[in-house]
């Protein structure tokens, strides 16, 4: 079966009689090379094409850059001798 386009999808419709479904079947066309394409790529459960899968990543990539960076704050080691480990194990003062 070929592909339909809205037009003739839209005659077969009248010729038929039908109504269209609530919330309208026609669709958007996609807003390829933006972020807002790659969601609508995502909505349709559609592979993205390149275009819109370079836009999500900078998206992605500059919203991450704009983020401040947490570095861990090391602790230093402490070491426990033999005789503080067996306390703390004897339930001795810590």
């Amino acid at each position: 079966m070929t592909e339909m386009t809205d037009t003739d999808l839209d005659q077969l419709i009248k010729a038929i009689g039908l109504k269209r479904p609530r919330g309208g079947s026609k669709r958007k066309p996609i807003a390829h090379g933006t972020f807002r394409g790659a969601r609508q790529h995502r909505y349709r459960k559609e592979p993205l094409c390149e275009p819109c899968r370079l836009a999500e990543n900078a998206y992605h990539n500059e919203r991450n850059a704009s983020r401040p960076r947490k570095k861990a704050i090391s602790k230093p080691k402490t070491y426990v001798t033999e005789e503080e480990w067996q306390a703390r194990r004897n339930g001795g003062p810590r």
